[in-house]
């Protein structure tokens, strides 16, 4: 493992000990005050002040809960997750906007949650100080040792009951060095995997619990997206062929039918028309062939993303700088790429006054990086009516994220991450 994946993993380390750490107190804060409440709130029910308690007890579990949806979010480097509560109707009074609470099934969630996180937390702040602890100390205590013994008061060897002095190991100060080092060294080195686990166990049950209606909701958006991505596809679809090839082919059709009234009265007059009709026919094609690659070229069925980002690139007025490391990709992947590569470089060539572009494709950490970028005038932008509005609506089709940044003046950078695991 090379030095830059080592650094990674030590700065992973550091964002998983402060969260587990940290976890230990909250959980215990948020047991200790939501268990008495909602045990007060259920008994008082009856007489009606239990419901306003249960409603402050949901409040009060529903704030730890989005406190750990930010953790979750700021340990893993992504975006928080919200956890799609009810959103109370306009005009709705406060008390019955604050009643809903009772009936919101994310936040009766949330209070298992804090039941069941603290005796979870508990264990892996344990074992995490544990861990932490026993790499530290066996990194110090040589030190310690040595200090102790050699510079301060010599007499303190002679009272040493170490693990060599049990063992009957001389000398008992090398010895202790040694124990006291392989330890620190041993639990230094498995600490980036043992606290990665123990933040994976915890941010599981916190995704699982606190953000499943989000889940269920991203899931629905994800396929209205879908639906709306191919909706507009095939509207663009058929006002292409409407407006290219099937004029054509209805002019084809009157031209035939002229020239075979023409054949027997003037052939020459007939011959120039069945000329004009072929090159119709030639148009007609090529009009085609540009269709099929907007949608699914056979280079990307056949020979994969990168091939097919090539090939776009060929045609393209500007020229283009292509970079590609790209393993096999499942077809969903491939396709929203190629749809996000093809229609940013139509934008570019139609808009962008570039003398230069590049395409990069990579994957990064289990997601598809694709990075279009030139130097043109700038100015690019998703909303309606410019020419890369549809790409936010096919990569959230697909859980990607598009990022555009275009200053007046330029460079444009557009760039996709996709998800490959779907």
């Amino acid at each position: 493992m090379n030095r830059s994946a080592w650094a990674a993993r030590y700065r992973q380390l550091g964002r998983d000990a402060a969260f587990l750490l940290l976890s230990g107190p909250l959980s215990l804060l948020a047991f200790y005050l939501v268990v008495p409440l909602t045990a007060l709130g259920v008994v008082t029910t009856i007489i009606w002040v239990g419901l306003l308690l249960l409603v402050i007890d949901l409040s009060i579990a529903g704030g730890f809960a989005n406190i750990a949806r930010l953790a979750v979010a700021r340990v893993d480097g992504r975006e928080p997750v919200p956890g799609g509560y009810l959103v109370p109707e306009p005009g709705v009074s406060a008390r019955r906007r604050l009643f809903q609470r009772l009936r919101d099934p994310q936040r009766w969630m949330d209070l298992l949650w804090a039941v069941i996180y603290f005796p979870v937390s508990l264990i892996t702040w344990i074992i995490s100080v544990v861990w932490l602890a026993l790499a530290v100390a066996g990194l110090l205590a040589p030190i310690a040792d040595i200090t102790l013994d050699l510079v301060l008061d010599p007499t303190i060897g002679e009272q040493r009951q170490g693990l060599a002095h049990l063992l009957g190991l001389q000398p008992e100060l090398l010895w202790d060095i040694g124990f006291n080092l392989t330890c620190g060294i041993v639990f230094s080195l498995t600490a980036p995997a043992v606290l990665r686990g123990l933040a994976a166990m915890q941010t599981g049950l916190i995704r699982a619990m606190l953000s499943w209606r989000s889940e269920v909701s991203r899931l629905q958006t994800s396929r209205a997206s879908v639906q709306r991505a191919e909706a507009d596809t095939r509207r663009r679809l058929e006002r292409d062929i409407h407006d290219g090839p099937q004029q054509r082919l209805v002019r084809l059709r009157m031209d035939l039918a002229r020239a075979q009234r023409q054949a027997e009265k003037d052939p020459v007059a007939a011959s120039a028309i069945i000329q004009g009709a072929m090159d119709q026919t030639q148009q007609t094609l090529d009009e085609l062939r540009q269709l099929s690659r907007g949608i699914a070229p056979p280079v990307l069925v056949d020979r994969g993303l990168a091939a097919a980002i090539t090939e776009a690139a060929t045609r393209s007025s500007v020229p283009i700088t292509v970079s590609t490391e790209l393993p096999d990709l499942p077809d969903h992947v491939s396709q929203a790429a190629y749809f996000v590569v093809s229609e940013s470089l139509a934008n570019l060539n139609k808009h962008s006054g570039a003398t230069a572009a590049g395409v990069e494709a990579r994957v990064v950490d289990g997601a598809l990086q694709v990075r279009i970028s030139d130097n043109g005038i700038g100015g690019a932008s998703t909303a309606k009516g410019h020419g890369l509005a549809g790409l936010v609506e096919r990569l959230n089709g697909v859980d990607g994220r598009l990022t555009i940044t275009s200053p007046t003046g330029g460079p444009t950078t557009v760039e996709a991450m996709i998800p490959c695991a779907f």
